[in-house]
Formats: structure tokens, sequence, C-alpha cells
């Protein structure tokens, strides 16, 4: 079956250009003009990545990734941004409130495929034989299932987006290890990613804000000054 893109563009040309160069690399794409659209599609059949502009004729795309990020059931569906919206504040933005990339137009169609591939990559794969028990990591009040990509925090389930969940996946496997900013793009983000190390505090500082009591002053996963980050098992 073939993976599906969502493409939540009003613009009819660059719809027709999405369109053509995700179908020749073997994706199914639907395609909706506004919010109103992309809602009704995701009803009918949940995508496995979303393509979004900012600037939408009925509504925001920031605030339409707020309300899939909030959506247990949509949570992790992962998000690149595609919008004339460059400017830092904005590109800061779209990446805390959830989007895994930020690709700002005019744009290459081959680089946005590959960074398509790159996410659909990481998500997780079906498998046709038969289904395991979920493995489930307990560390301290973080309880976490990597088959079903479940978190519970202090006995309250979380939604996290893709990336957050392979941020906090990593940490967890390596707890009390210092990495850098870098090591930390190869690790989660693969060889193959188009983020900064500036995207990597923000996706931090969005994971603080989902496991720790007081994000501003974090027991778990805390700031190394100068060299980057450790997580310090809870207790």
């Amino acid at each position: 079956m073939l993976e599906s893109i969502l493409v939540v563009e009003d613009d009819e040309d660059l719809c027709t250009l999405l369109d053509y160069n995700l179908g020749r690399a073997g994706y199914s794409v639907e395609i909706a003009h506004g919010v109103k659209d992309a809602f009704g599609q995701i009803e009918k059949t949940s995508p496995d990545l979303i393509i979004l502009d900012v600037m939408l004729p009925d509504g925001d795309g920031f605030e339409f990734c707020r309300r899939i990020r909030s959506d247990a059931g949509t949570a992790s569906i992962p998000i690149v941004f595609l919008t004339a919206r460059g400017e830092e504040v904005d590109r800061v933005l779209g990446l805390e409130i959830g989007g895994d990339d930020y690709v700002t137009k005019p744009f290459s169609p081959r680089e946005l495929v590959a960074r398509v591939k790159a996410h659909l990559r990481r998500r997780p794969q079906e498998s046709s034989q038969a289904p395991k028990e979920p493995a489930t990591e307990t560390v301290g009040p973080i309880e976490i299932d990597v088959a079903s990509r479940r978190v519970i925090v202090r006995g309250s389930q979380i939604s996290l987006t893709a990336t957050e969940f392979r941020i906090l996946e990593f940490f967890l496997a390596n707890p009390g290890r210092v990495f850098s900013r870098e090591k930390l793009l190869e690790s989660v983000w693969g060889h193959d990613h188009h983020v900064t190390p500036r995207n990597v505090d923000v996706h931090v500082r969005r994971l603080r804000e989902r496991i720790e009591e007081t994000p501003d002053d974090p027991q778990w996963l805390q700031t190394v000054r100068g060299f980057g980050y450790r997580f310090e098992a809870p207790v």
C-alpha cells in the first residue's frame, strides 16, 4: 500500500507540481485547499505525512498544526511546513508548535521529496509477521511504549511529535551521557537531515515542556553549557 501525503495548499499550480513530483516518487497524494477541507481528509483517511502551507484562505497553518498535535490520534503525523514565510521567527515558531520540518518558497521539488522520504523512513514500519507484545520501558515516572509510540509521564499520557518521540527514545537509551547538538542531529535526524543545531534547541525545549514539571529548571533533560544536552534518569 502506498504511503499517503496530504498537501494543504491553496495554490492550484503548486498543488499540481507537488502532486506530480510526489506521485512520481511513489506516494499517494491528497490535496486540501484549506483548513476545513484538510480536517475532512484526515477524518476519512489518516495520512502518513502532511505538507502544510501557513497562509490558507480559511485559517492559519500554525493553528492547524497546533490542533493536529493536540489530538492523540494525529499527534504523531509528521508535518512539513511549506511556506513563503521565511523569517527566522516564523521558522522557529513552526518548529516550536510541532512542525517536523520547515521549507521556504521558492523551493526545490527534488529536495522537498528527499525531506519527505527522510521523515517517512523514520516512522515505525508495520510488520506482516504476528504482532509482538509491546516493548515498554519505565524510567522513573516516564513510561515509553516503542511499539505504540505512547508516552506516559506521572500517570498521564502525553502527546509527542514523531521527532520529539525519537529524541526522548534516544536519551532514555543513553542516560547520563552528554551529547553535542551535532551528535543529536546525526543520531536522531540521520545523515540526510536538513535541520540546524538551532532546531535541536527548539525540539528539546518542546520536549521539556511535556515531560518536566518545571521546564525552565529541568531535572532530567539538562543543558551542559557550551556543549549540548544530557539526560539524567529520574528516580
